[in-house]
């Protein structure tokens, strides 16, 4: 019976140093890298949902991606649908998916959120750009200051501005200006991150208020 507990012993302390081991194994992170949102694509679909305007979008080389965006987006469909766009996003605190649908819900989560969508391509030429208007919306973006500007007519239009003008927003927000644009190398890759590509693009470079 002596004979036995050495045995007995040995085998216990494998056992604890394989759950040791095990349990090491299991904490440690697999490194999965983070995915890359694209920055331009085309919008394939359009779906309002419960947490957030879902946007099935095609990147440059064909990809589709499943993407968030802020409920106003939605309400543009017919102006983006099966259009070529460039996106800007936003850190956003959205409802969990474990709501279900149930309003309010204190279950909240953040997620990079499509907060503007330009239209690029075939009818963004600078004749169409408008030089009156009042901006309603001045978002900073990954690669332009982006504004939002209703026309005289109505109209509204998503242009791209030098970060300058989003550091005076308070001063243009809800204001009638003149606008000025100059070009600007911008740069064209698929992420925000730097890849030695770039475009050339007509871009608001100053704002002036207009006195009635």
């Amino acid at each position: 019976m002596k004979n036995f507990i050495p045995i007995i012993a040995s085998i216990a302390c494998s056992a604890i140093l394989t759950t040791s081991m095990n349990t090491v194994t299991e904490a440690t992170p697999t490194g999965k890298k983070k995915a890359v949102q694209p920055t331009t694509g085309i919008v394939k679909k359009l779906e309002h949902g419960d947490n957030a305007c879902y946007v099935t979008l095609a990147d440059n080389k064909g990809k589709l991606h499943n993407l968030s965006a802020d409920f106003s987006i939605c309400r543009q469909e017919k102006a983006y649908l099966n259009k070529k766009v460039r996106l800007t996003y936003k850190v956003s605190s959205i409802n969990s998916p474990e709501c279900q649908g149930r309003v309010p819900c204190n279950k909240k989560q953040r997620v990079n959120l499509i907060s503007n969508m330009e239209v690029i391509g075939a009818g963004t030429k600078t004749a169409t750009l408008p030089a009156l208007g009042t901006v309603k919306k001045i978002i900073n973006g990954d690669l332009l200051c982006y504004v939002s500007i209703v026309d005289d007519k109505g109209k509204q239009h998503e242009l791209g501005a030098d970060f300058g003008i989003c550091g005076q927003e308070k001063a243009y927000l809800n204001k009638r200006v003149r606008l000025t644009y100059g070009l600007a190398n911008v740069n064209d890759c698929q992420s925000a991150e730097p890849c030695g590509k770039t475009r050339q693009e007509q871009i608001i470079q100053k704002m002036e208020l207009v006195r009635n």
